[in-house]
């Protein structure tokens, strides 16, 4: 099963003076289990595409279907849990607790079951259960996403889309975000994720994807993407390039320190072994 957007087009202001096209003929898959990354410039749709994928938004024309469901359906936003840009959006409750219970209570969780979905959601995003009686509004930023995602962890979706997720984070808060997603991750969960920024996630995409102007204009690997373009191409990245510049024969297609550093040993062992 898969999230199958066919032929979208959608405008704001549509048949008024003020029209605006944002999704142009667009098609993708997005098979199960996979990590997209979903990329390009202010502008270039990939909020009002990753609207789409909920039903938040609907085609003007086109169709998206989520596992055969169509996404405006009840049945598609029980599968997908939806995390928006900013999470105050989307937290409400007086606690923690409240906040991440609200999915599992609808569904009919009670008592010691519900308690239990919410210990077990905290702590998958790695948040000590000591913070559930605490205000969601007083948590900093990174913790506020924390929160978010692990209320819809409790729900159990087939599939997570986040809209510009390390917006508003440092490198700390980002980094333990990223680490939390890439654990969901590999628990079977599909994840996909608008940003500005796809070096933060080469390291755990399965597949980028940019966009420009309402348009898929590249689709591929993390490795694919480095040998395609010359922007937002991490720091580590770049060092290969430079050394490969250098003369040193190393592969410049790594975007990990890990990678870099097995990399580097293979040359000098090479060289060793002369």
């Amino acid at each position: 099963m898969a999230i199958i957007v066919k032929d979208v087009s959608f405008s704001y202001a549509r048949k008024t003076h003020l029209e605006s096209k944002v999704l142009d003929g667009l098609s993708l898959e997005i098979e199960a289990g996979e990590f997209l990354v979903i990329t390009g410039e202010i502008g270039s749709g990939k909020s009002t595409l990753i609207k789409h994928l909920n039903g938040l938004l609907k085609p003007c024309s086109g169709k998206v279907t989520v596992d055969g469901y169509n996404a405006s359906s009840f049945q598609s936003r029980e599968l997908i849990g939806m995390l928006f840009q900013f999470p105050q959006q989307q937290l409400f409750g007086k606690t923690v607790f409240e906040d991440v219970a609200f999915a599992p209570s609808n569904f009919g969780s009670s008592g010691e079951e519900l308690c239990l979905q919410v210990r077990s959601s905290l702590k998958s995003v790695g948040l000590d259960e000591k913070i559930a009686s605490r205000s969601p509004f007083s948590l900093s930023n990174g913790h506020m996403r924390l929160v978010a995602i692990a209320g819809i962890l409790a729900a159990s979706p087939k599939y997570i889309v986040l809209d510009e997720p390390f917006t508003g984070l440092g490198p700390k808060s980002r980094n333990e975000l990223l680490k939390v997603l890439a654990q969901v991750h590999a628990s079977g969960t599909t994840v996909v994720m608008s940003t500005h920024y796809p070096d933060h996630v080469l390291s755990v995409a399965t597949r980028l994807m940019v966009m420009e102007r309402g348009k898929v204009v590249f689709e591929g690997t993390p490795e694919a993407y480095l040998s395609s373009y010359t922007s937002n191409i991490p720091d580590i990245t770049l060092l290969m390039r430079e050394l490969r510049k250098r003369g040193v024969g190393v592969d410049d297609r790594i975007f990990t320190v890990d990678a870099a550093f097995e990399e580097i040993m293979r040359i000098k062992k090479g060289q060793s072994n002369t």
